[in-house]
């Protein structure tokens, strides 16, 4: 049975309406959180004026009745109803109060003490904010400076000037809110939504369940079009996987049987059954948003030292208050002690932090801890781990060695026959190697296909042994002299030998050597360009092949033959000459040196999020996102001295206008919030990019979807 009534109803549009949602905003809340996630709901909003929730979904992905089950049960979570909220009415009885107070004091002083009736009414927000400082925090603050004010607006008799003020402080507070609930969201839902709805693989059927009914070691089906609901390991199946919104990957990855799959991407092309390891709750998707809402009550330490400014300014400026009472009369001191500074910044900073974490989520950055968005503007120094940053987990294959009779195909073609069965970063080498060739595979006899210390295979009727040099010797197989110098250079140079025999001969060797990224080089240009003066490299590699890597990408300085508990005082040693350290490392064995870092950052994407302890995680594997990281935190530093000065200028020049100009309380009004408001309009700037960056995701999509359909 369902808990809703329906009061409208177009196809793939519902507003349904219950009790429970009236007046209760923390409810209305609780239902949008469960919204904000569901794959196939398109656009949300739970309004607890009227008790009503408004969904648009899309009918090809989700069905009305699931729609209905989904907030069915989003209420049962719902752990204490309480009372409904008192009657939010402050800004409409403040939009009221000015034309009132207007009219009372220019118009029709028969109406003067209705109008200061209402205009002391909507005070009362005012006067409980500065009871709250001055009594129960023992300090003196801004909301202090407010309630004096509006305390003179009475006793001076302006009452409109008072009550614009009051609409003002209402406004804002507002507007803060609202953008504080869309920027949330934006956040939360950068990464993708999960379905509700599942296909569990049971007795050989498949039926469709509830996703809060799956559990680990259970198997499900996804298809074509289908969005991944858990996070599991491929047993059955092959498929392409767009994991974009989770990863940034642009290309789809193709799955097998054995590979990681996570919540939230979207298979493109095949079916595959995928056995749980996590669902709900403990997904990454659902680890991701978890993080991003603890981001997101980060507060900017230029925020705080805007108010902590702003307090210590209280005294002085009703020390000038009481020189402008002295000289102007009551309506100037009433001026000046209205030309605080802290309002505005108080506001207009969380915004700008908000829209920015908003941004580097659309861009694939996770910021774990806010403030590694303002030390980032700080940083001169980027230190990189060398081995999965600067370099890539899978090797290459440089020069093939062959001797005997063999050439450098025939050696690659049996060593590619004998990897083909492996998914390990040797294997995945050697068989890129071997697809440049553009032929097909060599039959192999899988009934003498052993692998022990080496591999042992038969392939054309020919015995075929791949290992190390060490297997080769336990086989009794000679290296022979042209091999064995090459293995010690590669010993030297700090890359490996696989070596190749073919029957009882050793027919050839494959170096491999490290992947370098190519979007390194690049980097390290828009890292220089930005200004950043230091550049070095940490590895525990050999002298010789980290030398070489610093050489070639311009870098200042490399430590070499590093131990991983070790970097940590590399970091530090760092830090003692003055610098500020940026940390670059792929999460693994960096966790020290990750937690020394002025900022950490890591490569590790969506695999490493429960562990990882670097402040900022780029859920594509690559450096490309270093730049637009360090872009984004700028231009948050920017924004927010931005802000500082279209409110301090202003009333620093209403307080000199008091002084030579006799400014009244109507001009000092309205200067400080028009200077306030005008900064909460900057701090919420760049929810213009990430509207942009929202749109285009959502015309992507539907464009997959469009050709999905046609497919």
């Amino acid at each position: 049975m369902s808990k809703w009534e329906v009061r409208h109803e177009l196809p793939g549009r519902i507003r349904l309406w219950n009790e429970v949602l009236y007046r209760r905003s923390e409810v209305c809340q609780s239902i949008e959180r469960e919204l904000m996630s569901v794959m196939g709901i398109d656009n949300y909003k739970a309004n607890p004026a009227t008790g009503t929730v408004l969904v648009a979904y899309n009918e090809q992905q989700i069905r009305r009745d699931q729609v209905l089950e989904v907030l069915n049960s989003a209420l049962d979570r719902v752990e204490n109803v309480g009372r409904p909220d008192p009657n939010d009415l402050n800004l409409p009885i403040c939009t009221l109060s000015v034309p009132l107070a207007a009219a009372a004091q220019f118009l029709a002083p028969p109406l003067w003490p209705l109008a200061t009736g209402v205009f002391v009414y909507t005070s009362v927000h005012t006067f409980k904010e500065a009871y709250q400082v001055l009594v129960k925090e023992r300090r003196l603050g801004v909301d202090v400076l407010d309630a004096i004010v509006v305390s003179a607006c009475v006793g001076t008799g302006s009452i409109f000037a008072g009550s614009v003020l009051c609409w003002c402080l209402s406004f804002g507070r507002k507007l803060v809110k609202m953008t504080q609930d869309s920027s949330k969201r934006l956040l939360m839902s950068a990464f993708g939504k999960q379905p509700r709805f599942v296909w569990l693989c049971r007795d050989g059927q498949e039926i469709e369940v509830p996703l809060e009914q799956v559990q680990p070691q259970d198997i499900i089906v996804v298809g074509t079009g289908e969005a991944v609901p858990v996070d599991g390991i491929v047993k059955e199946g092959i498929a392409m996987i767009d994991q974009h919104a989770l990863t940034g990957e642009s290309t789809p990855a193709e799955k097998v049987v054995g590979d990681h799959v996570f919540a939230s991407t979207m298979v493109v092309a095949g079916k595959v059954f995928v056995e749980v390891e996590k669902a709900g709750t403990d997904t990454t998707s659902a680890k991701i948003a978890s993080i991003l809402n603890d981001s997101a009550g980060y507060k900017l330490d230029s925020q705080n030292k805007g108010e902590r400014m702003a307090d210590r300014a209280v005294l002085p400026t009703l020390a000038i208050g009481t020189v402008a009472l002295a000289a102007m009369g009551p309506a100037g001191a009433t001026a000046v002690l209205n030309s605080d500074f802290g309002t505005g910044i108080r506001m207009a900073a969380p915004l700008a932090m908000l829209s920015s974490l908003a941004l580097c989520a659309q861009h694939g950055i996770l910021v774990k801890d806010g403030r590694a968005m303002e030390m980032m503007n700080d940083v001169d120094t980027v230190l990189f781990d060398k081995t999965g940053t600067l370099t890539r987990e899978v090797p290459e294959v440089g020069a093939i060695h062959a001797c005997g009779n063999h050439d450098a195909e025939q050696i690659l073609t049996y060593a590619a026959a004998a990897e083909n069965r492996f998914g390990h970063p040797i294997a995945k080498a050697i068989m890129q190697k071997f697809a440049t060739l553009g032929r097909p595979l060599p039959t192999t006899d899988d009934s003498k296909y052993h692998v022990g210390f080496g591999i042992n295979v038969e392939v054309n009727g020919k015995r075929v042994r791949v290992g190390s040099a060490r297997f080769m010797t336990m086989e009794g197989i000679a290296i022979p002299s042209e091999i064995q110098h090459s293995l010690d250079r590669a010993h030297d140079e700090g890359f490996s030998l696989v070596m190749v025999a073919v029957g009882d001969e050793l027919g050839g060797a494959l170096e491999l050597r490290a992947s370098h990224r190519p979007e390194a080089q690049e980097i390290v240009t828009g890292l220089r360009k930005r200004g950043i003066s230091h550049l070095a490299i940490i590895s525990g590699d050999h002298e010789g092949p980290t030398r070489r890597l610093a050489e070639s990408l311009g870098m200042d300085e490399y430590f070499a033959g590093v131990l991983p508990g070790d970097k940590a005082d590399y970091v530090e040693m760092l830090q003692k000459q003055g610098r500020k350290v940026c940390f670059v490392g792929d999460g693994i064995n960096d966790s020290i040196a990750l937690k020394k870092a002025n900022v950490s950052v890591s490569l590790r994407g969506a695999t490493s999020i429960a562990t990882d302890t670097a402040q900022v995680v780029f859920m594509e594997e690559s450096l490309a996102k270093l730049c637009e990281f360090l872009d984004i935190s700028r231009r948050l530093d920017a924004n927010v001295k931005r802000s500082w000065g279209m409110i301090i200028l202003p009333n620093a020049l209403c307080i000199g206008g008091v002084f030579t100009m006799g400014f009244g309380i109507m001009a000092s009004v309205l200067t400080n919030n028009v200077a306030a408001i005008g900064a909460l309009i900057n701090g919420v700037m760049p929810l213009r990019e990430v509207a942009r960056l929202q749109n285009q995701k959502n015309l992507e999509e539907q464009l997959r979807l469009a050709t999905r359909q046609r497919g």
